[in-house]
This record gives C-alpha cells, structure tokens and sequence, in this order.
C-alpha cells in the first residue's frame, strides 16, 4: 500500500524549516509564536467529515458549539445512530436543515455501502478530492480540510478558506482580497508544505 507523507511532529517541524526560506513573513510570525502553532486536527472518517460540514460558512467558536450538542445527541458517533435522531433535535442543536439534509444523506451512503470512507487513506490527494466532491454537500473546502484536519495531508490547501484569504491579504499588503487564482499562484512556492503554511497563516488571522 502506498505511504503518504503525513503531518506528524517531525514534518511539521521541516515544514517550518522549508517556509521559513521560502517566505521571510513566515520566518517572522514563526519566531513571533516561538514555532507554537496549533495543528488543525478532527477524527478521520464520519466524525471528522460531520465536523467539517458543520463547520462551513460558521466561525469556529458556533461550529464547535453545534457540534458538541450534536454529540450528545449522537451516541456513539456513527452513521446509524445519527439516522436514528429526529431532524428537529438536529435543528435545535443549531444545525440548518441543508446541512441535516447533507450529513443524513452522507450517513445513508455509508449505511448503503455507497462511501467507505477509510478507503480514502490509501488515496492520493486528488482523488481524495475528486471522491469527495462528488457527494451533495461537500465542496473543494471541505474536501482539502478532510485532507489536512483528517487524513493529515500535508500539502492540502483550502484557497476558498476566508480566514487563509484575509492573512494572505495582509501578509501580502494587498488592498483587495486576492482571488482564487491569485491565492493558488501565491501559494505555489509552499509546496508541498501548504498545509503547514495554511496553519501559520491561520494563526495570524485567528489572533484578532
């Protein structure tokens, strides 16, 4: 089976390592945070992809807020349990009827067979994306967040991600916020650490 390269304590580090030379604002916002910046991590599989769905389009102390209710209405947190709860209990945790109708429909496919979700570890990123992007609910966001807080890639890199566009702006001096061309351009020289470089980027703009 092949071996993906996955963030861990030592690749985070040659991560840094690897930025650092690359982008001299990285260098600076590293030594700032004395090398301190927190990982983007959620489970793998139903939980982790759950999660993320909850999470698009909310700031991440609503989507935490959400979803810790959800698991205390989903015990154990699996797909036949949450098809088990009523929508109304989903909308009083705070979850929008699209998105109840996204993670049922995710749930259902996962019952029915039709997504196996620990097969995506021995996939390449782009076919990690390609499968994911295929089910109602999941765009290119949530699809590279899997990637980076679930599989633990580390070159995944959510470019439609508002927080990432803003630090970019300002890391940048930019008087518009950058397009979606333009933020995957800028990006390119952080390969194949972008995940870590989003990381950094993320704690710039979380800070205020």
């Amino acid at each position: 089976m092949k071996k993906f390269k996955t963030l861990n304590k030592n690749t985070l580090e040659e991560g840094f390592r690897y930025l650092a030379k690359k982008e001299t604002a990285f260098k600076r916002i590293l030594e700032e945070k004395n090398y301190n910046i927190a990982p983007f991590s959620k489970k793998s599989g139903f939980e982790g992809l759950i999660a993320l769905i909850v999470e698009q389009q909310l700031s991440v102390a609503s989507a935490k807020a959400i979803f810790n209710r959800l698991k205390k209405i989903v015990t154990p947190f699996e797909p036949e349990e949450f098809l088990k709860v009523d929508d109304r209990e989903f909308k009083e945790a705070g979850l929008s009827k699209q998105k109840i109708d996204y993670c049922n429909g995710i749930a259902e496919m996962i019952k029915k067979k039709e997504l196996n979700l620990n097969e995506l570890s021995k996939k390449d990123d782009s076919e990690v994306i390609s499968e994911l992007i295929k089910i109602r609910g999941i765009g290119e966001w949530t699809a590279q967040c899997y990637l980076m807080a679930c599989l633990k890639r580390i070159d995944a890199w959510p470019s439609s991600d508002l927080g990432l566009i803003v630090a970019i702006q300002r890391l940048k001096g930019m008087q518009e916020r950058p397009d979606y061309l333009t933020i995957e351009k800028i990006a390119e020289p952080w390969s194949p650490f972008r995940t870590v470089a989003a990381l950094i980027l993320w704690s710039t703009y979380d800070k205020e």
